[in-house]
């Protein structure tokens, strides 16, 4: 692992990708039913999901700005940092709610580490990325991959720990 920091967009093709409240709004509110092992547990929670970040098709004609990241290195890959202007400016990326990822919000683990993959699973580096633009795929220390998730009570598509099947390939584009 090199030792750099740099700074890159994270883009998709197809979707834009971004906190839920600059895709869908603020606040982004949810109200969702705990279930465990297919039983009813609890009742309706609201929540403010603002601070998850999410993807959603593209609207032609609607431009969203990218999510705009510092990749800082860390041992076994490297610490996400929010570059974006607003109230989530610096603020590390971290697992939360459901294996979502989001900044802020109750019951927040550590900073999440993740390795940046190309097409046939290789690790990239700031070193060995050359090309401006790369597709590339996220992947979390418990080896899985960063995909969209989908959850019962809510309308959004959230990025999550997944299993392979659901991995994204997203474009990096080094600023």
């Amino acid at each position: 692992m090199d030792n750099k920091s740099f700074e890159a967009t994270l883009s998709m093709l197809d979707a834009q990708v971004n906190f839920l409240e600059v895709l869908h709004g603020q606040p982004t509110m949810v109200t969702v039913t705990a279930f465990s092992g297919g039983f009813y547990s609890g009742r309706r929670q609201t929540r403010d999901h603002s601070n998850l970040l999410g993807m959603k098709p593209k609207v032609p004609g609607v431009v969203t700005a990218p999510l705009m990241l510092q990749f800082r290195p860390a041992v076994g890959g490297y610490k996400l940092v929010i570059k974006n202007t607003g109230k989530h400016y610096d603020k590390l990326i971290r697992k939360s709610w459901l294996e979502t990822l989001g900044v802020d919000g109750p019951k927040l683990g550590s900073p999440t580490v993740l390795t940046l993959l190309d097409h046939q699973n290789r690790t990239l580096t700031r070193e060995n990325i050359t090309a401006a633009h790369s597709p590339v795929s996220l992947m979390t220390q418990n080896n899985k991959y960063i995909g969209g998730l989908k959850v019962r009570g809510s309308p959004y598509l959230y990025l999550a720990e997944t299993e392979e099947k659901s991995k994204i390939t997203f474009l990096l584009s080094l600023l």
